[in-house]
């Protein structure tokens, strides 16, 4: 008989020690921390964040946890949430890039919360959200590798990132392997989440609901409340039910000595993972040639299939449209020459050279580019045609944004929230983490 996988990843979530993990693992888990942390703290006051703190308060009133960026405390379940929220607010959190899951948010923030209600140590909060990311991810693979019948309008994180989250919270909880099993299981039958969310404020909710899920779980199971060990890959099982055709024999493969965790990208800009090459493109063009927006006759992209499938809205009217706006972030490279915070936000989006240039642009679905691959031409109507081709985008695992370049973007993000004295000192906290004897010092430190 086959062996449920349930079993193999409780295995792994409950065995693994930090002593095992790759130097690289265990430094890659840092940055992820630095990256979550910062792109909380950047999202703690958006209208996302706000409308989201309104409604959990009214459902559950306040609680003792601490929320990043925050003055108010919430119930540790619910501070989970909006903590994940906050992180994806922005569309600035980490992309697993050939699943297009995030996978930092949902493990990291319902591990933060628990870390509230009981003492964990840095060393263990980041073991256990490595082994949540990489069950995570791993079953994002199996779901989204070729021909396996998955929907394109699963939003990935939503799926796996809850299973991923219950496999943290079960070893920091102390979980046995058949709890494990079962807080797993728990966690695969709320498998949610729509990619017709994105352009509104669900997009960063549904891996919020993924930490909650995940947590969930956790505690039920930690009850005693059972569920079967098929629920990934048996019979009307996750697996089954989403992706029919899946290998579910790949989660397996080689886990604890191929780690997914080190394919996972940090973004410099805050949109779609899949524009950045766009941008990295019209920002080397923006750059070299300073082209007039009303000089130009128009714009050629040529894109990798998700650009479009994903980041398809033209003349976008609100921030949360721009965000997954190829064409917006085009055009606001081209006539800024950036593509930060501020180039996501209503004066870019309804700047009147913006909107002029987008109608200007047109792309092109090209299979045979990588998915961190894209051109763009310029045509300037004095004949004169620019073009930038950008083989590996910024941010991508091929061209990683560096620690220096990911401190400079926690800060940035921080000073939204805190001083510059308190964003500094929990900067380096951050990157001391796996030192820390209580976690909950970040959270704590990263409150307003």
């Amino acid at each position: 008989m086959v062996t449920a996988m349930t079993h193999t990843l409780a295995d792994f979530a409950l065995r693994t020690s930090w002593a095992d993990l790759p130097e690289k693992v265990r430094s890659e888990a840092a940055r992820a921390i630095v990256n979550y942390v910062g792109c909380a703290l950047g999202g703690s006051n958006t209208p996302t964040v706000e409308a989201a703190m309104r409604g959990i308060t009214g459902l559950a009133g306040r609680g003792l946890t601490p929320v990043f960026g925050r003055t108010e405390r919430l119930d540790f379940v619910n501070a989970a949430v909006v903590n994940c929220l906050s992180s994806a607010a922005h569309t600035y959190d980490d992309t697993h890039l050939k699943t297009i899951t995030h996978p930092t948010g949902p493990v990291a923030a319902s591990i933060l919360a628990l870390a509230d209600t009981r003492k964990v140590s840095g060393e263990d909060l980041l073991l256990a959200m490595v082994l949540g990311m990489e069950i995570e991810c791993r079953i994002s693979t199996a779901i989204t590798a070729p021909d396996t019948g998955a929907h394109g309008g699963w939003y990935i994180t939503g799926v796996s990132g809850g299973i991923g989250a219950a496999a943290a919270a079960s070893r920091l909880l102390g979980l046995d392997h058949d709890r494990t099993v079962s807080a797993l299981g728990l966690a695969a039958t709320q498998a949610c989440g729509l990619r017709a969310t994105h352009g509104s404020m669900a997009i960063a909710y549904v891996p919020a609901l993924a930490a909650r899920n995940g947590l969930t779980a956790a505690y039920m199971a930690a009850a005693g409340f059972t569920c079967s060990d098929i629920t990934i890959d048996g019979r009307n099982g996750l697996l089954q039910v989403i992706a029919p055709a899946a290998e579910a024999a790949a989660i397996g493969q080689d886990l604890g000595v191929q780690f997914e965790i080190l394919n996972n990208a940090y973004k410099p800009y805050p949109c779609g993972i899949v524009i950045h090459p766009t941008i990295d493109a019209c920002l080397d063009i923006a750059t070299r040639h300073s082209p007039r927006f009303e000089t130009i006759e128009q714009v050629e992209l040529e894109v990798h299939p998700d650009a479009l499938s994903l980041a398809w809205r033209k003349l976008p009217v609100t921030v949360l449209d721009a965000q997954v706006s190829l064409y917006h972030w085009a055009a606001a490279a081209l006539v800024y020459g950036e593509a930060g915070i501020e180039q996501g936000e209503l004066p870019c989006i309804e700047d009147a050279r913006v909107r002029a240039l987008q109608p200007r642009i047109s792309a092109i679905v090209k299979s045979s580019l990588a998915s961190d691959h894209a051109v763009a031409t310029v045509h300037m109507k004095d004949g004169a045609v620019y073009r930038a081709e950008v083989l590996h985008a910024t941010g991508s695992v091929d061209c990683p944004m560096t620690d220096s370049q990911l401190g400079r973007k926690f800060q940035m993000l921080a000073k939204r929230a805190l001083s510059d004295e308190r964003a500094s000192e929990l900067l380096r906290v951050c990157w001391g983490m796996s030192a820390l004897e209580d976690a909950a010092e970040v959270v704590r430190l990263g409150t307003s």
